[in-house]
């Protein structure tokens, strides 16, 4: 990815907090035709105690995706943080011309297919716990257990030890404090969340100084 130096985001905090937050990333593979193939899912990112990444997810069986991973090749998984235009008219200062800000991180690594059915299982119950949270009724793998039973032989869940990270937050960090200031203002007047929620990554990085 291309990264100029002042949009380069290396807090891995920061980096772990977006992965996580915005899950539903893209999964990126090239064949042995050299043809990129990517595929839509939503992930699990775990760490473990010494500060390692790997990252769990699941596809439909009849996507020829997971046979394209390779122990000598890496894959990418793009996840796609808050974005939203901006207008040349919201700046303090002029002139200036149309952009965007947006944040993003790419994650390299080589993935390995699970075929241990617990952990399959524990995956998916995973995933449906982080999505179900928010439901008054949350629902459990536990409820429809039969019908899951029949359906976990459909898919092919896999893992990915993360072995390098690139994050990419473009906020207006190569403006002056008067001009990003007035891009906050109008960000957070908008009524798309998108545009409010980049704008409070932009306060944050602010009074984190």
């Amino acid at each position: 990815m291309y990264i100029p130096r002042h949009f380069e985001e290396r807090d891995a905090r920061r980096l772990l907090e977006l992965m996580t937050r915005h899950a539903f990333a893209t999964l990126v593979t090239v064949g042995e035709d050299g043809a990129p193939f990517a595929t839509h899912l939503p992930f699990l990112v775990e760490q473990d105690a010494s500060g390692a990444l790997r990252l769990l997810a699941h596809m439909a069986l009849p996507n020829p995706q997971w046979r394209a991973f390779s122990a000598e090749r890496d894959v990418l998984v793009i996840f796609q943080g808050p974005h939203a235009y901006v207008s040349p008219t919201w700046y303090a200062t002029a002139p200036q011309v149309p952009t965007w800000n947006y944040a993003t991180v790419h994650v390299y690594g080589r993935p390995q297919v699970i075929d241990a059915g617990d952990e399959v299982l524990r995956i998916l119950r995973d995933t449906a716990a982080r999505y179900e949270a928010g439901n008054e009724r949350p629902w459990t793998l536990e409820q429809s257990q039969e019908y899951v039973d029949r359906l976990v032989g459909g898919i092919v869940a896999f893992e990915l030890r993360v072995t390098r990270l690139e994050g990419k937050f473009k906020l207006s960090q190569n403006k002056g404090e008067a001009d990003r200031e007035a891009v906050m203002a109008a960000l957070e007047r908008s009524p798309f969340a998108g545009d409010t929620e980049l704008a409070a990554l932009m306060r944050a990085r602010e009074d984190a100084g």
